[in-house]
């Protein structure tokens, strides 16, 4: 009989360790811990993630630069970018003569960034900090985006504000929402797409379009309203 709890005890105990280190990321554990966790798979990361750069250039790329068609030189704000994956993939386009930031707060993840972006070092920086309070005026840029990262945010809602003051009116966020039923288990942060948009209203933003892209995740694209 012992054994047979002791069996269920290993059970349990190895699904916490799974919600909590590899579902969660760490988020329950705190930012140190969830930092800690990026610092530590830094350079095996884009390996785990293996972008597709088709898949990129079509669902990412492609309808965020649409947004930002009429601005020359638009400045751009990836928030929680790790290793410079929007940065990079922005950056590849012929078309685009802007500026990107990428912001994170792990340190490796950015000098992962850093050696990926090294060719484009007068468009691009690098900021370590995090997401609240982001370290730039109100309206600062054209887009701000933060992919597959809220949800280990220590709070989504905050971080939200923080996007939606420093971004232009006129501008656009793209941001990403959890689905699935992993997502039901980040419990008291979990939204479904009305209570996402629901929220993006209420800090202002208009013109709000959630869209299916992964098996994990929506993506939400938002506007500023310009000045009346």
């Amino acid at each position: 009989m012992w054994i047979f709890a002791l069996l269920l005890g290993l059970l349990f105990l190895g699904a916490l360790l799974y919600w909590l280190l590899i579902i969660t990321e760490g988020v329950y554990l705190g930012r140190r811990a969830v930092v800690w966790m990026y610092d530590l798979t830094a350079r095996q990361y884009d390996g785990i993630k293996q972008y597709d750069v088709y898949a990129e250039e079509l669902f990412v790329v492609r309808p965020l630069l649409h947004h930002l068609r009429a601005i020359p030189a638009p400045r751009i704000l990836d928030v929680a970018t790790g290793t410079g994956r929007l940065p990079w993939f922005v950056l590849q386009q012929p078309t685009f003569q802007g500026r990107v930031t990428g912001l994170d707060a792990s340190a490796n993840m950015l000098a992962r960034a850093a050696e990926k972006l090294a060719g484009f070092t007068y468009r691009a920086n690098l900021v370590q900090t995090t997401a609240v309070p982001l370290p730039f005026p109100d309206n600062s840029f054209d887009a701000i985006t933060c992919l597959e990262s809220l949800e280990f945010f220590p709070s989504d809602t905050a971080a939200l504000r923080e996007m939606a003051r420093v971004l232009r009116p006129g501008g656009v966020l793209l941001v990403t929402r959890r689905r699935g039923w992993e997502a039901k288990t980040f419990f008291g942060r979990y939204r479904d797409v009305d209570q996402f948009e629901q929220l993006l209203r209420g800090m202002g933003l208009e013109d709000i379009e959630t869209k299916a892209w992964q098996v994990d995740y929506d993506q939400v694209f938002a506007m500023k309203p310009r000045n009346p």
